[in-house]
């Protein structure tokens, strides 16, 4: 069977390419995901922020009441 594979037509060679393609575009799509994950945490944390320097903001304007 090994013997098929290594052969003039190049068999190892395209199955080497194949997996090459498959490899990248799993790492790529892999990447891509990471970085739109940590887009997504980075947007929450910015409203987050906002939204607790509103609140402090409000409070400082309105006073504490007793």
């Amino acid at each position: 069977m090994f013997r098929l594979l290594k052969n003039e037509k190049g068999a190892i060679f395209s199955l080497a390419i194949a997996l090459l393609f498959l490899i990248t575009a799993f790492l790529t799509m892999y990447c891509i995901s990471y970085e739109t994950q940590y887009n997504t945490y980075n947007a929450l944390e910015s409203v987050n922020v906002r939204a607790t320097i509103n609140v402090l903001g409000q409070i400082m304007t309105d006073g504490v009441e007793p």
